[in-house]
């Protein structure tokens, strides 16, 4: 299967994978069904006017912190032990000024303060989280149909969790259960309400391709009162699949024939402070 570059990594795709009508290497992915969810002018002009816009220091900081997790886990994979506190914060920090020596991120006045910074808040990951994760597989690669969509992406991680079978009926047998979740690591201000778990559409996705019902989210949460690691798990079934899949298809749908209209713009996301193409799209000409 022939390699190709998606992001910043790279992925087998099947020969005549693709969708020749999507703008993005005839490829489709969760953070492309999201974007045009968000609002179909902002993919339009991400994506088939290619037209990227300057990370925020949020940003950077959640992908920095991403890569010194997934150093982290696969050398326990390989090894049998996660990188030591020092190995894992140098990887971290080459990370970080990596992405500002080589690009320009939004409000990044003081790159220094915003490394230490990060540095704590991976500490605090590495402390509180690699020691209660078995990773079983990080940023594992996918090129899947959901129907007729030809979907490429990663999954942060993959789980091994033991579940006591007295307190979880589902399962059936005797003693400890051994059983895979899919983990998504997110950099955020606050955690997530039960609806947003039970609902969120990634998580659905890789439920699905890597068929287990078990899903969580792994959250380090950048607070006032400092740094905190959450897990926050649920569950998905057929039916949730069902409806991903109709919405993906109808989105690839309205792509193909051109359809790109504006958001609401009273909703939160369109304004200069969540949206890069607002000054373009809807501010002062």
């Amino acid at each position: 299967m022939p390699q190709i570059l998606f992001g910043n990594k790279t992925l087998e795709v099947p020969d005549g994978f693709g969708d020749p009508g999507l703008p993005s290497k005839e490829l489709f992915s969760h953070s492309q069904f999201r974007m045009y969810q968000r609002c179909p002018k902002q993919y339009y002009y991400r994506y088939p006017m290619g037209m990227k816009v300057k990370p925020g220091v949020a940003m950077t900081k959640g992908n920095v912190i991403h890569e010194g997790a997934e150093k982290t886990h696969s050398s326990t994979i390989k090894t049998g032990k996660p990188l030591s506190l020092t190995a894992a914060k140098a990887s971290v920090s080459d990370a970080f000024d990596k992405i500002v020596n080589n690009t320009e991120i939004e409000g990044m006045d003081n790159p220094g303060m915003v490394k230490d910074q990060t540095l704590k808040h991976f500490e605090v990951y590495y402390r509180q989280a690699v020691p209660v994760i078995r990773p079983l597989a990080v940023e594992k690669g996918f090129a899947v149909k959901l129907g007729s969509v030809p979907l490429v992406g990663f999954i942060d991680l993959v789980d091994e969790i033991l579940v006591d079978r007295t307190t979880d009926k589902d399962i059936e047998g005797e003693g400890p259960a051994v059983l895979e979740v899919v983990a998504d690591l997110k950099f955020t201000g606050k955690r997530w309400s039960e609806h947003m778990m039970k609902n969120d559409t990634q998580l659905t996705l890789y439920a699905h391709v890597q068929g287990t019902p078990r899903v969580r989210i792994d959250f380090l949460l950048d607070q006032r009162t400092g740094t905190k690691y959450v897990q926050e798990r649920s569950l998905r079934n057929p039916h949730s699949v069902k409806l991903l899949t109709e919405d993906m298809e109808e989105t690839v749908d309205l792509i193909k024939r051109g359809h790109f209209p504006r958001c609401d713009p009273t909703g939160w996301q369109c304004s200069g402070e969540y949206c890069g193409y607002y000054k373009i799209c809807r501010g002062p000409k």
